[in-house]
């Protein structure tokens, strides 16, 4: 009965407790950076940029609205229009003091292209603007990557300490029943002793390194890590080598040619007439008609035509200017794209070095432990010493240890080329 209840109880429970205890959530080397550039402070400038070039966009685009201008004017004159005969029956007589109120409303009909060209200059200036940001960004990339896989370092190290620490005790308590036995000296057990207090130190200065790089990480990414696991990144330097360069600084180049194009446009728009149509309406004395001593009403209506030609003094000149800064982007950029293919060439040899250490690794370690085993049971049989059973030991964890950087040291040159030709995951936009 009472194992029942007991059962009965455990089926009802369980699932609230299993529920009430956190998971541990993963997470990848690729979300920490798309993390660190949310939280970035420079990003917010991509909105700020994207609002001022609204801004000066609708400011263009007023251009086209109708304008209103109202003018008015009180004049004396010395002398006025006079008749130089008498007409009779008919008398001139022009005012000294002269009044008039206008209004008039002119529509723009033809710019030129004018307000068209401007905004396009407005547009492809705030994208290069953003461009340039973006590229500021992305080496925030970098420094979360040297963080992240260094916390993994740290990690592999524990590991290595952790069967260090096994293995130890194993052979700590092998030898305390040869102590009990009388077969072995107790200075054999103060020898494994000073060992694993080395391991418990190693493992505190560890811990502590890897607490600090993980507030580092917190900060970059502007969330909190604790109890979260950070994946090992998967093996993909083949598949990334293959990859074009992807970098933000060609999106930059490109969007200054854009720039470039947009300011030519703008020149040849200079140099068009505009035409607007205008209408006004006013009061004054005289009017239109200046015979008439009154104030009168009036209006006209007509097309204007203007064309400024001072434009094609300096047209020459500024056309050679923008050809001159064209020249100098499509140079940078091929000097980028050559710097780049250089140091991918470089870090995908760093790769293939760091492949060929790893399977090196595989066979010392497989022989180290096997050296290993040998001396436990030659130590066992009394044919050496636990001094040279030590060196043994420890030959084994070097050799782990090693193999455990060379990985993160992959790991490293294959992120380090990511981030020398872009990466195209989606890391970046």
């Amino acid at each position: 009965m009472t194992r029942g209840i007991l059962i009965f109880l455990s089926a009802v429970l369980c699932p609230f407790i299993c529920n009430g205890q956190p998971e541990t959530d993963d997470i990848s080397i690729e979300q920490c950076m798309q993390l660190a550039r949310e939280n970035y402070p420079q990003i917010k400038q991509l909105n700020l940029i994207d609002e001022a070039a609204r801004y000066d966009i609708s400011g263009v685009m007023k251009s086209w609205l109708p304008h209103l201008n109202i003018s008015g004017k009180a004049t004396y004159q010395s002398d006025v229009v006079e008749m130089p005969f008498d007409i009779p029956g008919f008398s001139f007589n022009l005012p000294h003091d002269q009044y008039s109120l206008v209004g008039e409303i002119s529509q723009t009909i033809w710019d030129g292209g004018t307000a068209r060209s401007q905004k396009e200059v407005y547009s492809t200036g705030a994208e290069v603007q953003k461009k340039q940001v973006e590229v500021s960004v992305y080496s925030i990339n970098d420094r979360v990557a040297q963080i992240y896989l260094g916390i993994l370092l740290i990690d592999g190290q524990l590991r290595q300490n952790d069967i260090l620490e096994e293995s130890l005790e194993r052979n700590a308590r092998q030898v305390q029943a040869r102590i009990d036995n009388g077969t072995a000296y107790r200075s054999d057990l103060d020898m494994i002793r000073v060992q694993e207090l080395n391991c418990e130190q190693q493992k505190d200065g560890l811990l502590t390194d890897r607490k600090a790089y993980l507030e580092m990480l917190e900060k970059l990414t502007g969330t909190s890590l604790q109890g979260r696991h950070l994946t090992i990144p998967a093996d993909d330097a083949a598949t990334t080598a293959s990859c074009a360069i992807t970098r933000p600084e060609l999106f930059l180049y490109e969007a200054q040619v854009q720039q470039n194009e947009a300011q030519l446009r703008q020149l040849n728009s200079r140099i068009s007439p505009k035409f607007s149509l205008s209408i006004q309406g006013g009061i004054g004395r005289p009017g239109l008609n200046i015979l008439e001593n009154s104030f009168q009403p009036y209006y006209t209506a007509g097309i204007k035509m203007s064309w400024d030609i001072g434009a094609l003094y300096t047209r020459k000149s500024e056309k050679r200017k923008l050809g001159t800064q064209l020249r100098t982007i499509e140079s940078d950029k091929e000097t980028f794209l050559l710097n780049t293919s250089l140091n991918a060439t470089q870090m995908q040899g760093a790769i293939d070095k760091a492949r060929a250490q790893i399977d090196k690794d595989k066979e010392i370690i497989s022989l180290q432990a096997s050296i290993r085993e040998a001396g436990e049971e030659q130590y066992r049989n009394g044919t050496i010493s636990m001094s040279d059973l030590m060196d043994r030991i420890s030959d084994e964890y070097n050799a782990r240890a090693t193999e455990s950087i060379h990985e993160v040291q992959l790991l490293m040159a294959i992120y380090d080329l990511k981030n020398c030709i872009g990466y195209s995951d989606g890391t970046t936009k």
